[in-house]
C-alpha cells in the first residue's frame, strides 16, 4: 500500500497507526455504502490491516489493540458503529499461514441510509485518531 493509494476517509486512521510505533499497516478500505459502489465483495466497513513493525511482537500488538478498543468503549459508549479489532489468518499454501491483524469498523444498522453509514464511521475514525498515543 503506497500513500497515493489510500482512500482519504480512512487515511487518518492509517497515519495515526503507523506513527504508534507498534504497528505497519499494509491494506485499508474507507467502507463503501452507496449501492454504486457495491461489487461481489463486501465493501460496506472500513478495516485496516497491520502487521508488528519489524522488530516488534505479535504480543505487543495483542496488547495496543486491546488496550485501544478499550479505551474507545469506556469514552464513547454505545456507537453506531461496531469496532472490531482480530487476529487473521491467512493460508498461503498447503503448509503456510499468514497471521496479520485488523480493525474494522462496522455500521451497527445496515438498513440506515448510506449517508448515516458514512458519517457514523468518519465520527469513529475521527475518535479512534484522537486515541492514539
Amino acid at each position: 500500500m503506497t500513500l497515493d493509494d489510500l482512500e482519504p476517509r480512512i487515511r487518518p486512521l492509517v497515519d495515526a497507526l503507523n506513527r504508534t510505533g507498534v504497528v505497519r499497516t499494509f491494506s485499508s478500505c474507507e467502507g463503501h455504502y452507496e449501492p454504486h459502489e457495491q461489487t461481489l465483495v463486501d465493501r460496506t466497513f472500513g478495516f485496516v490491516k497491520f502487521v508488528p513493525v519489524d522488530g516488534g511482537t505479535e504480543q505487543a500488538v495483542e496488547s495496543f489493540l486491546g488496550a485501544l478498543l478499550a479505551r474507545f468503549k469506556a469514552r464513547h459508549g454505545l456507537m453506531p458503529i461496531h469496532l472490531l479489532g482480530y487476529k487473521l489468518f491467512t493460508p498461503l499454501d498447503e503448509e503456510s499461514v499468514e497471521t496479520s491483524f485488523v480493525l474494522e469498523l462496522r455500521p451497527f444498522n445496515r438498513f440506515d441510509p448510506p449517508a448515516v453509514k458514512r458519517s457514523d464511521t468518519d465520527r469513529a475514525i475521527e475518535r479512534l485518531v484522537r486515541l492514539m498515543p
